[in-house]
């Protein structure tokens, strides 16, 4: 999931295994589940999302679990 999120949010299979330094191949067997993340490969990739997610703006977020998709804060 977490590479698969890397993907969605940092511009494709291209450009996430170009920041990890990793070809396209490995990237889709991993995402598919066909072979283990390495870890050093996993750390990195979180790196990348929170990166983005830092970069993104508020307005287009989605809720998390955190909040529970409120929009109130309940009384």
């Amino acid at each position: 999931m977490t590479l698969r999120r890397a993907v969605e949010w940092c511009g494709g299979i291209d450009a996430v295994g170009d920041a990890l330094n990793v070809d396209g191949e490995s990237l889709k067997k991993w995402i598919s589940g066909e072979e283990e993340v390495p870890q050093p490969v996993f750390v990195q990739a979180v790196g990348l999302i929170l990166e983005a997610a830092a970069t993104k703006s508020p307005r287009g977020r989605t809720p998390d679990s955190n909040d529970s998709g409120r929009k109130e804060r309940p009384h």
